[in-house]
């Protein structure tokens, strides 16, 4: 016999029961107040209907699942995957500008306005006015968040490894097609 055990406080009061998962009914310890039935509640069992079928549906669990693997694998760092994101950018495009890195990360200004605040305070990331529209602020890693993101840089290898570890190299690769061709990244 399989056994679930449901601790509950209310208020002030403990109660314990212990569930018989192969049968319908509450088997009550010493400190159970009362016999409930089973609901599919706790029976671990849940229909998913069509989300399955989703494509939305299972790309918001995949992305759940990347970030994820990226906190585990970037624990230590002090790097959310949206700074990542940003770092890469800068990296590869000095003196970028905050509208151009809205655009290539697919997402909204305060977004990218939010998520750049902590790498400018700490010195990682600095901006500067451009010479030739004053409105414009253009940003670059500093030296130290230059080598900080040289560093940190190797790791996204292993991160990738991880979340696509289900994957073969073909699949990984179509599946990498498919998503830009899906986002309009690549025709």
């Amino acid at each position: 016999m399989l056994y679930c055990v449901k601790i509950s406080l209310c208020g002030k009061q403990l109660s314990i029961s212990v569930y018989d998962i192969n049968k319908e009914a509450v088997m009550p310890s010493d400190n159970a107040a009362t016999v409930e039935p089973r609901s599919s509640e706790q029976s671990g069992a849940v229909d998913s209907g069509i989300l399955h079928d989703l494509l939305g549906h299972l790309l918001r669990h995949a992305f759940n699942r990347g970030q994820a693997v990226f906190s585990e694998v970037f624990e230590d760092d002090g790097v959310t995957p949206l700074q990542f994101m940003i770092l890469e950018l800068i990296s590869k495009n000095p003196g970028i500008a905050h509208s151009r890195i809205c655009t290539a990360m697919g997402t909204a200004a305060s977004v990218v306005t939010t998520t750049m605040k902590p790498l400018l305070a700490a010195g990682t990331v600095v901006g500067r006015a451009s010479e030739t529209d004053r409105r414009v602020t253009r940003y670059r890693l500093s030296q130290r968040g230059e080598k900080w993101f040289a560093d940190l840089r190797p790791k996204i290898a292993d991160c990738e490894d991880r979340f696509a570890r289900s994957l073969t190299d073909r699949q990984r690769a179509e599946l990498i097609a498919s998503l830009k061709r899906l986002s309009g990244i690549e025709d």
